[in-house]
């Protein structure tokens, strides 16, 4: 390697011709001779390429916030949160370890008080339709004791794309209950939009006997995630996929935007004036902060805090866990939780803080 000292001032950089290739290295500017990169292809080198392909490829299906989770582990590493995952993906699949697994994540909902509603009629035969009461807390809605619109087959969430199964679906045509009984092969698929994305037909279950049915998932817990959120309110189409048949019937499903308050069926025009639905309601507290640590250690994985709906994204790494868990908010008493998992630490609730 040679030092270049030009006294006209010339900065010289990249190849020059054969001759040699200009760079800079900590201010100095130098020449090295040019010369043909190796690559000899071995089984090693294709494999350690494919790896990194893979890893790549994961970091794009990551949310926003499961991409954050990588950029809070990667403090003090001189290192970008993706720079991490690539480098754990790389570790892992060299030692055949486990490889990364996507972080788990979700929304806490902080409130000042909750009131639970039940069987509000709504109050308006129109579709959509706003309850009562808002914000609602995600994943609490249901159908009221009186409901004479279809039986619907599904719930969804649209705020992280959650999608719950009120009812087992036993037949390819839902509640209905008159198609052909669901075996293996066939799908229960959604289609929607997501922030100007148009996703089409995305796969969410596949029935295959004693492990995969589709079975009742009534709860937020258990619910069902599409692959992009959030959801753009009435644009869902959810439809059961018979293999035997190779046709699409499209199942009810009411939509609820727990934000804004509002429910909308996709398949049926109007709600009937009696139908009811019966959900948690709360106040929700702005600016709560939410700080989540490694456990026994002051090294943060998770800050952030409450919008004007006292909703928090959350999301972590379940490779990191255990953590150390604290909600706080002005003249409120503090939530604090220890040892927790990265399911429980993420998971959607709504948590009602008391005044000092």
């Amino acid at each position: 390697m040679v030092k270049i000292t030009n006294i006209f001032g010339d900065q010289y950089s990249g190849q020059a011709g054969k001759a040699g290739v200009f760079a800079k290295w900590k201010g100095r500017q130098y020449r090295r001779a040019y010369v043909i990169p190796a690559n000899p292809k071995t089984t090693m080198q294709q494999a350690v390429r494919g790896y990194f392909t893979n890893a790549i490829a994961a970091w794009h299906t990551y949310h926003s916030i499961q991409r954050l989770v990588y950029s809070y582990l990667a403090t003090g590493l001189v290192m970008s949160g993706f720079n991490l995952l690539v480098s754990r993906w790389q570790k892992a699949a060299t030692q055949a370890l486990t490889l990364p697994l996507d972080c788990p994540e979700g929304i806490k909902q902080v409130a000042s008080a909750t009131s639970q509603k039940d069987d509000e009629t709504v109050p308006s035969t129109a579709n959509p339709a706003s309850l009562t009461a808002k914000p609602v807390s995600i994943g609490s809605l249901v159908c009221g004791t009186t409901w004479a619109s279809a039986v619907q087959d599904a719930l969804i969430d649209i705020e992280m794309g959650d999608i719950r199964l009120p009812l087992a679906i036993a037949t390819c045509d839902g509640a209905k209950g008159i198609g052909e009984a669901v075996a293996d092969g066939d799908l229960i698929v959604i289609s929607y939009t997501s922030g100007g994305r148009t996703v089409t037909r995305e796969v969410l279950l596949t029935f295959l006997t004693a492990s995969e049915e589709f079975e009742a998932r009534a709860t937020i817990g258990v619910a069902l995630r599409t692959a992009y959120y959030p959801i753009d309110f009435e644009s869902v189409v959810l439809e059961c996929y018979d293999l035997s048949l190779t046709t699409y019937t499209q199942l009810e499903s009411e939509e609820i935007d727990n934000i804004n308050g509002k429910v909308y069926l996709d398949m049926s025009a109007l709600f009937d004036a009696t139908d009811q639905h019966s959900y948690l309601s709360y106040t929700p507290i702005a600016d709560a902060k939410l700080e989540i640590t490694k456990v026994d250690t002051s090294f943060i994985t998770w800050r952030k805090y409450s919008d004007a709906n006292g909703h928090i994204p959350t999301a972590q790494a379940i490779e990191d866990e255990t953590y150390d868990w604290t909600l706080s908010a002005a003249l409120k008493v503090s939530k604090i939780r220890a040892a927790q998992s990265a399911v429980l630490a993420t998971k959607h609730e709504c948590v009602e803080m008391v005044a000092v």
